[in-house]
């Protein structure tokens, strides 16, 4: 591992100030200054650009999405001298809200003016009006108007007739506007519907993007790191490369969004060579995934917990569940050795008298009648009274009342 590029860098979570870039290397935008030219793309380029010098006024561009379209389209307009363009990303808006756009990004007036001024509320005739009195005002000063429509396979039918109207302004056998559709593969299929065939006749070129080849990832992912001044600082080893190249199938916006959270996992392990497992976390990560089980136990060994010496650590060490089970054993022996003694003492005494037994159940059966007593018990109970020489008075002894 290599040292980061300062110490400050330490401490900055922004994988940039670790690995001492400039900028982010695979931010997910537009900028032309990271066009990197595969063979798919420099051939697309050039298609696209003699297409425009030649003042073709309807062009078609073609390519998955993330294949690199608007980027190519930037490059290209950034390689011609004195031209106004206008680049739309909104395919869902109707005629005059795409008329409007146009008037704005060609410089005619500004977002304030278009919203409150005179064309707040013009119809597409005023609209087109305006546009074509400007365009006229480009051809003594020999300049370019281009109108780029992305995402046009999203574009309904009435917008793309009202753009095939605006082919329609020339000037002394030259086309006053150029437009280049850019649109996923499936904007094919409608140009081919029967509502489209007046506007698919009038396009001039053809041309596809194709994905990135396996051999061009790791000149791709080299050519963006050198621009945001990697200086050579940061590898990226074969399996990783190829990892990159299988998950992102050679679309260039894949590539980056894999590639900046390969180097954010590669700042939390302070790695410079980039390898297949950090591109493995990075992947998991983009796709909401748990880390992986591999992962945390590399966690685990790469950062051990300090050694804890309480009293429940020392339980759950092996040497401490031994003494535990050995303590129980010893109190298991003690009760049952004392359980002996107890029963033979009690045995060998035999002043400890038996429990008396217990009464005899009684049967069924209706209860005995209670026998009255005889004359004889009765005189046996009453004889001390007779031997004491008083009468008999018919009141028991020691009643505390008199009978009447």
């Amino acid at each position: 591992m290599q040292p980061p590029a300062s110490l400050k860098a330490l401490a900055d979570p922004i994988y940039e100030a670790f690995y001492g870039l400039k900028e982010q290397p695979f931010a997910i935008s537009t900028d032309p200054k990271f066009m990197f030219f595969s063979a798919s793309h420099r051939r697309a380029y050039e298609e696209l650009l003699n297409g425009l010098l030649r003042d073709e006024s309807l062009l078609l561009l073609t390519g998955e999405t993330g294949s690199g379209k608007t980027t190519l389209c930037r490059a290209v307009i950034g390689g011609l001298e004195r031209n106004v363009s206008c680049i739309l990303h909104q395919p869902y808006m109707t005629g005059p809200e795409m008329l409007r756009l146009v008037v704005r990004d060609f410089g005619l007036v500004t977002r304030e003016e278009l919203r409150r001024g005179v064309l707040a509320g013009a119809d597409v005739a005023q609209l087109l009006d305006v546009i074509e009195t400007f365009l006229r005002t480009l051809v003594p000063i020999q300049a370019r108007a281009i109108v780029v429509l992305d995402e046009a396979q999203s574009l309904s039918p009435t917008l793309l007739d009202e753009i095939r109207m605006l082919t329609a302004f020339e000037e002394a056998g030259r086309r006053l506007v150029q437009i280049v559709l850019c649109g996923q593969p499936m904007l094919l299929n409608t140009l081919k519907t029967e509502p489209m065939y007046a506007l698919n006749e009038r396009i001039t070129r053809r041309i596809v993007l194709q994905p990135l080849s396996k051999d061009e990832i790791e000149d791709y992912i080299n050519h963006r790191l050198s621009i945001a001044g990697a200086e050579g600082t940061i590898t990226f080893q074969p399996d990783a490369v190829r990892l990159i190249g299988d998950l992102s199938r050679g679309l260039p916006r894949r590539v980056n969004l894999l590639c900046d959270r390969v180097l954010q996992e590669g700042r939390v392990d302070g790695a410079m060579a980039i390898n297949g497992s950090l591109v493995k976390r990075a992947a998991r990560s983009l796709a909401g995934a748990p880390p992986a089980p591999d992962t945390i136990a590399e966690s685990a060994v790469a950062e051990p917990e300090p050694e804890d010496r309480s009293w429940l650590s020392q339980f759950r060490s092996r040497t401490g569940r031994l003494l535990i089970v050995a303590g129980l054993a010893f109190l298991l022996v003690i009760g049952a050795g004392y359980g002996v003694y107890a029963n033979s003492v009690v045995e060998s005494d035999p002043g400890v008298p038996e429990l008396p037994a217990p009464p005899p159940k009684r049967t069924g059966g209706a209860p005995q009648p209670v026998r009255p007593p005889t004359d004889a018990e009765l005189l046996i109970y009453f004889e001390p009274l007779r031997i004491s020489g008083e009468p008999f008075s018919g009141q028991l002894p020691h009643d505390s009342h008199q009978l009447d």
